[in-house]
């Protein structure tokens, strides 16, 4: 059987957002309309819609991401140069822990700070956060804001700038 996950996105600005999504997913929308554009891909398996909604904001600008896990290293890395060919910017996290798993991934913000992350799973771990192995909750990857990544990525530090933040929380992008 065959599926696809749909996921149906508000923008505020319809063509910026169909631009960067042009770009992260490395082809044209399958179906575009004054204010509404979707892709329907078969790898990755998704159904991505945008519908132009003057105003938009995250609902929940502290916990929503979207991902897509990739099986292998150079598929990662070709997914990251083509994005980054496209002039999107990413942010790079090298054998984090995150949600039970350490990971090789890359992140990217949509107009709206919609972050998308993408990533190989290296290894099961035991820690929410960390380092590789650790079980402490340094160097953590996932949870932050996207306004609280917005400002670590123009500071050039995920991390940092979210403890700044958010000094006595582990979490930070």
């Amino acid at each position: 059987m065959k599926t696809r996950v749909h996921i149906n996105l508000s923008v505020s600005d319809l063509d910026k957002s169909v631009a960067f999504y042009r770009n992260l997913l490395g082809v044209a929308p399958t179906k575009t309309q004054p204010d509404y554009a979707n892709w329907r891909l078969d790898n990755p398996a998704i159904h991505l819609a945008l519908v132009h909604i003057p105003g938009a904001r995250i609902a929940d600008t502290h916990a929503r991401h979207f991902g897509i896990e990739l099986f292998d290293d150079r598929e990662l890395e070709g997914w990251k140069q083509r994005v980054e060919k496209a002039g999107l910017n990413v942010r790079t996290e090298q054998e984090v822990t995150c949600c039970y798993a350490v990971a090789d991934k890359f992140w990217a913000a949509d107009p709206d700070g919609n972050e998308w992350e993408f990533w190989v799973r290296h290894d099961e771990a035991q820690a929410m956060h960390g380092g590789k192995g650790a079980t402490s909750a340094e160097g953590a990857c996932c949870g932050a804001s996207a306004a609280e990544n917005a400002k670590a990525m123009a500071a050039g530090s995920c991390c940092a700038a979210a403890k700044q933040e958010r000094p006595a929380q582990s979490a930070c992008c």
